[in-house]
């Protein structure tokens, strides 16, 4: 019988250290079957669960077109967290799902896409953008890529900086520090990336994605109202503790909706009455 709670193993390939809190681990089913038929849309979450730890809701932030292997990156920031930075390459853990739906990839394919990422809340767009990089010729359509970090060292995904800044119109800015050149050949801007978006031509006729802390997505909604971008144009990756993935636990309710069913991602249309969704 079909058990949607029972987690599948998967062991460490590889680990890299992005920043000195955040890690990305390459994984890899054990089961030769369940490698075959592991696939996602990115956007989707996947539940990650560590013996004596619990489980947790976390992006994959690999390609959608390369499943052999996957990534997830991690922040440490609590029990589960931190007992996953100590795990060594050959160590293992268990994964369900994925769950929920992703980025909206038919739209994207037909229309320009502003991208919107404050902090950790880049780490989904990392699958979406290796997934255009590698199925370009399905995604003809411009990318506009801003992305803000509280500092320097909070920078994550340097190392893919170089081929995105070829691929896309790619800005960077910076919460706090000084304008100092990064990876790509670019300079990042200082200030918080409203002020960004109000220096940077806005890319034109196109729907925008946002994911990062509430308190961004308010004021950046407020900016995209302000550039006449339509309430169904708009949409955000909500965060959310979701216990089972499947709807049942009720954890992850906004509103009358629930994030691991329904989201994570979710159109301004159905979110803008729902008090406290952002």
């Amino acid at each position: 019988m079909y058990n949607p709670y029972l987690p599948k193993e998967v062991i460490i390939k590889k680990i890299y250290n992005d920043t000195k809190a955040v890690k990305r681990f390459t994984a890899e089913f054990v089961k030769a079957q369940d490698r075959k038929e592991f696939e996602f849309i990115p956007g989707q979450i996947i539940e990650l669960s560590l013996p004596g730890y619990n489980e947790a809701p976390f992006a994959v932030c690999s390609s959608a077109m390369k499943t052999d292997t996957f990534q997830l990156t991690v922040r440490k920031a609590g029990t589960l967290t931190v007992a996953l930075h100590e795990l060594k390459v050959g160590d293992k853990f268990g994964i369900r799902g994925p769950y929920g739906n992703g980025f909206p990839l038919d739209i994207i394919k037909k229309r320009n896409t502003l991208i919107i990422a404050g902090g950790i809340g880049f780490i989904p767009f990392r699958s979406l953008l290796m997934t255009i990089c590698d199925d370009k010729k399905n995604y003809p359509k411009d990318i506009q890529l801003l992305y803000g970090a509280n500092s320097i060292d909070d920078l994550i995904f340097e190392t893919e900086y170089p081929k995105w800044k070829k691929m896309f119109d790619f800005h960077v800015t910076l919460d706090k520090g000084r304008r100092k050149k990064i990876p790509g050949g670019m300079t990042c801007d200082i200030g918080l990336i409203t002020k960004l978006m109000q220096k940077v031509k806005v890319i034109p006729d196109s729907i925008a994605i946002i994911c990062g802390p509430p308190v961004m997505c308010k004021f950046v909604i407020n900016e995209l109202k302000k550039l006449k971008f339509k309430d169904e144009d708009m949409f955000l990756s909500l965060e959310r503790k979701m216990e089972c993935g499947v709807g049942v636990c009720e954890h992850c309710a906004v509103g009358s909706k629930f994030v691991c069913k329904d989201g994570p991602i979710f159109s301004w249309e159905e979110l803008k009455d729902i008090k406290g969704a952002v």
